[in-house]
């Protein structure tokens, strides 16, 4: 598992993001719903059914369930609950359902991090402010071990660890990072991050204790200029590295130091989800899925 690459060397898939490995595309890729073609965001909650935002209005969640004939139905209007601020209507960048099934949201328009409840009646804001300055735009959100809870916030070049049981607001990262999408790693131990305006895959080693550290280069793309975007792992510990406009997706074994897999994504990859044996593929026109072994 992930927690066996401790002594890995900084960088350690540069020479690999120079020269990936060939070219292929899986097989049984499968576009899920055409009512999914606008979709920008997604998360999977239990039974089989999914959260998704829409690129026209991205202030509106909806839901659906995991087949091809479902019609989707209104989850919730942001708008509704959350006032503008500086003219700026709210906006769900990041979503995630809990082991409750309640949904996490990362709302990028006024910057906050929101839990709702399954019925979708109850609205909380965990977090909207640091040291007593508001969020700037947040983009992504995990759910960490316990209580922890991790956004990013990349125009402000912070990841901020949050624990609302304790009431807790503060920083994951000693050195300036612009992530944007994040994820947490099977065994808990490591938040992975993608950084596009630098190029970079980076990881944060999550202390127990509530401190700053600094982020370690995992994949370093600039050579090639590529932009990392989604990320997610299988549970299997193997890393899944969306590129955004260059349709693809990398794939990367942690253990073994290598990246293992290239493969056409059918379209921008630019939102990752594992779920029940499938990756999942946001970005462009549609959500596409593809089996995994």
């Amino acid at each position: 598992m992930v927690a066996g690459c401790v002594s890995m060397p900084k960088s350690i898939f540069e020479s690999q993001s120079k020269a990936p490995s060939k070219n292929t595309e899986l097989k049984s890729k499968e576009y899920i719903n055409a009512h999914l073609g606008n979709a920008s965001n997604i998360a999977f909650g239990q039974s089989g059914l999914l959260y998704f935002t829409d690129q026209k209005n991205a202030g509106k969640i909806k839901k659906i369930q995991l087949n091809l004939y479902s019609e989707p139905k209104s989850f919730m209007d942001l708008s509704e609950w959350i006032s503008p601020f500086n003219q700026v209507e709210p906006k769900a960048e990041g979503l995630r359902v809990d082991h409750l099934g309640r949904i996490l949201i990362a709302e990028a328009g006024t910057g906050k991090l929101l839990r709702v409840t399954p019925d979708a009646r109850k609205l909380e804001v965990l977090a909207d402010s640091y040291d007593g300055y508001r969020f700037t735009t947040v983009k992504d959100l995990a759910i960490g071990q316990g209580d922890d809870l991790f956004v990013s916030s990349p125009f402000s070049g912070t990841v901020y660890r949050i624990r609302p049981n304790e009431g807790f607001i503060g920083i994951l990262n000693e050195d300036l990072v612009r992530v944007e999408g994040i994820c947490i790693s099977p065994d808990g131990s490591r938040l992975v991050a993608a950084e596009p305006d630098a190029s970079r895959v980076v990881v944060f080693d999550i202390p127990k204790e509530l401190i700053p550290v600094e982020s370690w280069t995992l994949v370093d793309f600039s050579p090639t200029g590529v932009e990392p975007r989604g990320l997610t792992f299988d549970n299997e510990g193997l890393l899944y590295v969306g590129l955004g406009e260059k349709k693809e997706v990398r794939v990367f074994d942690l253990e073994l130091g290598e990246q293992i897999q290239t493969f056409d994504s059918g379209d921008e990859a630019n939102v990752l989800r594992y779920f029940e044996n499938y990756l999942y593929v946001t970005g462009g026109k549609g959500v596409r899925r593809f089996p995994l072994d």
